[in-house]
């Protein structure tokens, strides 16, 4: 997005509106974003793509796997921290944008964090947290703390 140009990026998920820029770090180094239909928030760096931003349910479990490259291994942990102190309607939530990103790609999730694994393995972790978080907990399992 070229600073200065009045000139906003469009809403990933909302393709004909404009994003509104929000107030934070100096936008030569980074804008943040919104959406004023779906209310969704973007983060784009000088020079790099439009991505979710930090809070996004997709950055939030992406974070936890931010420095393997087998992601997939960890997906059962972070859907168990992931479901500390949320309500199930907040998972359902995360498992729907998983979801949606999944069957309708927007982005490519790794930029999000800046992730080490290759795409498709940010992806397929992606699934199986989604998964997980949509299976109820059995009670003589519960998540791991």
């Amino acid at each position: 997005m070229p600073q200065g140009s009045g000139s906003e990026p469009n809403c990933l998920r909302c393709p004909s509106t404009a994003l509104r820029q929000l107030p934070g770090e100096p936008p030569q180094t980074i804008a943040f974003l919104q959406c004023p239909a779906c209310l969704r928030h973007y983060a784009q760096k000088v020079g790099g793509p439009l991505t979710y931003r930090w809070g996004h349910p997709i950055s939030l479990a992406l974070y936890g796997v931010l420095f393997t490259t087998e992601p997939l291994a960890e997906a059962q942990r972070i859907a168990d921290v992931l479901r500390q102190d949320r309500t199930p309607e907040e998972l359902a939530l995360f498992v729907e944008e998983i979801e949606l990103e999944l069957t309708h790609p927007t982005q490519q999730v790794r930029d999000i964090l800046d992730n080490r694994s290759p795409e498709a393995a940010c992806r397929e972790f992606l699934a199986a947290v989604a998964r997980d978080l949509a299976s109820p907990v059995d009670a003589t399992h519960p998540p791991r703390t």
